[in-house]
């Protein structure tokens, strides 16, 4: 291995990994997207320099991010507040049966009350994740990190029409 990305790797190895984990939830995506990150470093390798390193490898980071939720037909924005969620899209713009509804409520009595509060509360009364954190005294990225946690949930448990 080139020495210098050697020393590229070791020094960003464990900033990337948070970086990554404050955006994508479950350790083998986290894993698979710091891997994707080294990658395109090393294939980029030549054209890195010492003085824009750091924006080099974080711009590279939020670019594997986003394609991990391009790829998994999630939405993400690195740039917009309130838009940095997955989203529950049907392929088709129909509207969803009776029947999934009814599936999507059983599934919500299965999550922490906290967790299903906040998710209503943007989904539903359309609250910005700025409002639900001033109400709870947290932070938005703490109500963000609730809000995916119930589409991942649902999104899984449903994947035969998400």
């Amino acid at each position: 291995m080139d020495s210098a990305f050697r020393k590229i790797y070791t020094e960003y190895k464990h900033q990337v990994f948070f970086f990554v984990k404050k955006y994508i939830h479950g350790r083998d995506d986290i894993e698979d997207v710091v891997q994707d990150i080294f990658v395109h470093l090393w294939k980029h390798r030549h054209s890195l320099n010492d003085t824009n390193l750091s924006a080099a490898v974080f711009k590279t980071a939020k670019q594997e991010i986003a394609n991990f939720y391009r790829k998994n037909k999630l939405s993400f924005s690195a740039l917009e507040e309130d838009t940095c969620t997955n989203t529950l899209k049907a392929d088709s713009n129909e509207d969803i049966p009776v029947s999934h509804i009814k599936q999507i409520e059983d599934l919500l009595y299965l999550i922490p009350e906290k967790s299903k509060n906040f998710f209503l509360k943007h989904k539903i009364d359309g609250l910005s994740y700025s409002q639900i954190a001033k109400e709870n005294s947290i932070s938005k990225n703490a109500v963000a990190k609730h809000v995916n946690k119930v589409l991942l949930f649902l999104r899984t448990n449903l994947s035969s029409f998400f």
